[in-house]
């Protein structure tokens, strides 16, 4: 085990005075698995991280932001993206992270964003599309509709049409910094989702953001992983996906209770997750160990199938999908240029 991290006092007074701080930094940064991440130094390189305010988002930048990379945090609520930047920087003594807004689940918010982000002339070695809603209900703002402005359902449109669309827009800035690394979050459940949606892919039939559509979300960032990772070889960029295991985080604060699934995943996701960093620690692997140099189009977690239950053991190796469809090179070429086709109107003119 590495030793742990020293702060000096100025760094300590700083944190205390100018943002709030973060609970017992030194404890939470102890608790990521760095001697099996084996992250290198990242300074030089420009990460961007997708809904980076709380959970696994915050827990990347802040160890991204810990090896040194410049972080782009993005969050859809401009007050509290820009408090965690705070917190981050404060904590750490530093100014590497740095705030954007961004929200996923519209298109005309993903091209201005993107429309701002190029204007910076910043490189972009990795992104992490790690956003995301899970079975909405409640307070939570997607409820109202259950559909995205762009009329996908909800989940569906923010978890994975609003990244491919994001991602798509920022694959030049990608290509010319290549080297560089793509990461989808992905999970165990897309063993429920029942498969691709081929003659529903926007999810325009279905009538609720249930697990079943969350499911297919994780399945679809793991097959776009595959796919993109087999377009772009010989350009330097590298596509993975990995998913968190059964990991707490605020993500259940806004699962709809009133849903037999929301309740149950909300009532065992405290007593069985573990902690977000060590959940963040498989997304993290995928976005900047050497350990995975040359292994694009790999899904890193832990067990899945029938092993989910033990999902938080052994969480870096490459695992195969339940899912046949992601198994399946075409099928994964497949889903990509069909949603490429239902994105399109988000390509045009940028």
């Amino acid at each position: 085990m590495r030793a742990k991290r020293s702060f000096g006092a100025n760094s300590i007074v700083r944190a205390a005075i100018s943002t709030p701080a973060i609970p017992d930094i030194e404890e939470r940064l102890n608790r990521y698995e760095w001697d099996r991440m084996n992250l290198p130094d990242l300074t030089g390189k420009t990460a961007l991280v997708t809904g980076g305010n709380s959970g696994l988002g915050f827990s990347i930048c802040l160890a991204l932001a810990k090896k040194n990379a410049h972080v782009i945090l993005t969050a859809r609520d401009a007050q509290k993206g820009q408090e965690a930047a705070d917190m981050i920087n404060g904590a750490l003594g530093n100014n590497n992270v740095e705030f954007m807004e961004l929200d996923v689940g519209s298109f005309e918010k993903i091209r201005s964003f993107v429309q701002k982000f190029r204007a910076k002339n910043q490189p972009l070695h990795i992104l992490v599309n790690n956003a995301g809603i899970h079975v909405p209900g409640g307070d939570a703002p997607e409820a109202s509709g259950q559909r995205t402005p762009e009329g996908f359902e909800v989940t569906l449109g923010t978890n994975y049409f609003g990244h491919l669309l994001l991602t798509e827009l920022l694959m030049d800035k990608l290509k010319e910094s290549a080297p560089a690394r793509i990461v989808n979050q992905g999970s165990p459940i897309e063993q429920l989702s029942g498969g691709v949606y081929w003659d529903d892919l926007k999810g325009e039939n279905k009538t609720s953001s249930d697990m079943q559509v969350y499911g297919a979300s994780k399945l679809y960032n793991i097959m776009v992983a595959k796919a993109w990772n087999e377009k772009l070889k010989d350009t330097g960029i590298e596509a993975f996906s990995a998913h968190p295991g059964i990991t707490s985080t605020k993500i259940f604060d806004k699962t709809d209770k009133t849903k037999p699934i929301g309740a149950f995943v909300s009532t065992i996701n405290p007593i069985l997750g573990q902690p977000e960093e060590r959940g963040a620690s498989p997304l993290l692997y995928a976005a900047a160990s050497p350990d995975l140099d040359g292994k694009g189009g790999a899904f890193i977690g832990g067990p899945v199938g029938a092993l989910a239950p033990i999902t938080n053991l052994d969480q870096f190796k490459d695992r195969e999908t339940f899912t046949d469809e992601a198994k399946h090179l075409s099928d994964c070429m497949r889903l990509y240029e069909e949603s490429l086709k239902l994105i399109q109107p988000g390509l045009e003119g940028m």
